[in-house]
């Protein structure tokens, strides 16, 4: 054997040593990373109990003395917007009189006129009620 085969030898052993002791120091690594994360959430339970205790805030009242907004958007979508029939008038202050009440609509007499109708009949066949204060003396 040469004296270089010997050293490959003792080469390869050498690596898996240095292999060992790397693998068995990143086991211990992660051993104590978990029971610092046991501690960790041991402490956050124990928190969390501590939280729970306290009593509620209520908040009766707030003054407000100054809104300051620093930018308000509004967006308004007209394009997506379809109208069929625009009707009535458009009354700009006071306005008096029977002329600028709206029209009724033809559709809307004839309803009234039923309904007019109907209340007539009922009235006729139900029995006549008569209600009266009583007067305090």
């Amino acid at each position: 054997m040469s004296l270089k085969g010997l050293f490959l030898i003792f080469r390869k052993n050498d690596y898996e040593k240095e292999f060992k002791k790397k693998l068995s120091s990143l086991e211990m690594n992660i051993e104590e990373l978990k029971k610092s994360l046991e501690t960790f959430e041991q402490q956050n339970s124990s928190d969390m109990v501590i939280k729970s205790t306290d009593p509620p805030i209520i908040i009766e009242k707030i003054n407000i003395e100054k809104i300051i907004f620093d930018k308000y958007e509004l967006n308004n979508n007209f394009g997506q917007l379809g109208i069929k029939e625009l009707k009535g008038k458009l009354n700009i202050g006071a306005t008096y009189g029977s002329e600028f009440t709206p029209k009724l609509d033809e559709e809307e007499k004839v309803e009234n006129r039923r309904n007019e109708n109907m209340k007539k009949n009922t009235s006729e066949k139900s029995p006549k009620v008569n209600i009266h204060a009583k007067k305090e003396e």
